[in-house]
């Protein structure tokens, strides 16, 4: 996120922390907060995870680092327009992120005795942040560290140079989103030599405008996989700006990160919540339907054992007029 206006509702705590990261020992570009967003595989899966300090759980208790989709301010904390994004590219990432991720939930903020150990990841400090802070899991850390150590540890191909406590948000960001960063990202994904028709970039175009541009209603109504590929193009997007010789041209560059940034909101805050709403929706149908076809087997097997008791009853009382004929007949001879 970059960094704005400190907010007008923040504390005198947020406040010193907030003006801190945004003008002592950052470079430029100074950005005030670092998470990752990963794509979804499964349905329940969730897409940011994020390190807050101060958050609470939805039991009331800090929660330390957390997936974020049940937070009530998620979706206007993401719509805030400060966001950029820079896509990270691997074999098989989003699994390996994801269950880095997992391991590390619930990991806490630094104390503020330590000052959130913001002092660590900026210069001379950052120099010695190996050798005091540790870098295990679910050891202290703030956004920034905490995002270099998964990414550090899950995709160690990245081959960040620093320790996880070395980098703040906008080192972080600088480092991944270099000029080699992009174009090793960009040929894993569009080798070198593959050429690709009018026709495709041009589909892929139009699914990108349909989910950045388009009403909320529209978005809505994407299919799942026309969403995702939609991100997927913003995402290349971000990297042929940020690769281009001799020179990347910056503007273009900050333009796609805002766009990637806006695709994946509106993909996961309108797009999943909207067809998430459905397939609740769906699921509620299908288990009024099976609870119906259950009663009603329940309701014909329940009639099925009363007629058949119905016909024992019958029959004993056939059998029993039987046996007292024969005795009858047996008594009068």
């Amino acid at each position: 996120m970059r960094a704005d206006a400190v907010s007008d509702s923040a504390g005198m705590m947020g406040t010193c922390v907030d003006i801190s990261v945004q003008t002592l020992g950052q470079p430029s570009p100074a950005l005030t907060h670092c998470e990752l967003w990963i794509g979804e595989e499964k349905a329940e899966d969730d897409n940011h995870f994020g390190q807050y300090l101060g958050q609470m759980g939805t039991n009331g208790k800090l929660s330390g680092s957390l997936w974020t989709s049940q937070l009530d301010s998620s979706k206007q904390w993401y719509a805030n327009e400060s966001w950029v994004a820079v896509p990270v590219f691997a074999v098989d990432a989003e699994t390996r992120v994801r269950s880095e991720c997992e391991a590390n939930l619930g990991t806490p903020y630094p104390s503020k005795w330590t000052l959130f150990d913001y002092p660590w990841s900026v210069w001379p400090l950052r120099s010695f942040s190996g050798w005091f802070l540790s870098d295990e899991i679910n050891a202290p850390a703030h956004c920034a560290a905490l995002t270099a150590r998964i990414l550090r540890r899950a995709l160690q191909e990245l081959c960040l140079r620093h320790g996880s406590h070395w980098y703040g948000p906008s080192s972080l960001y600088l480092e991944l989103s270099t000029p080699y960063q992009m174009r090793r990202a960009l040929e894993l994904q569009r080798p070198p030599g593959v050429q690709r028709s009018t026709a495709a970039d041009e589909a892929d175009d139009a699914l990108l405008a349909t989910l950045i541009g388009e009403n909320d209603e529209t978005v809505a109504g994407m299919s799942a996989t026309d969403s995702r590929r939609a991100v997927y193009v913003a995402a290349i997007k971000v990297l042929q700006a940020g690769s281009t010789k001799p020179r990347v041209d910056q503007d273009e560059f900050l333009e796609s990160q805002k766009n990637y940034a806006r695709a994946m909101f509106r993909h996961t805050w309108i797009g999943r919540k909207a067809r998430r709403a459905e397939d609740v929706k769906a699921e509620a149908e299908v288990a009024r339907s099976a609870a119906e076809a259950a009663e009603a087997a329940t309701t014909e097997a329940a009639e099925k054992a009363a007629k058949a008791a119905e016909l024992a009853e019958e029959d004993a009382v056939a059998d029993a007029a039987a046996v007292a004929d024969a005795i009858s007949l047996f008594c009068g001879r």
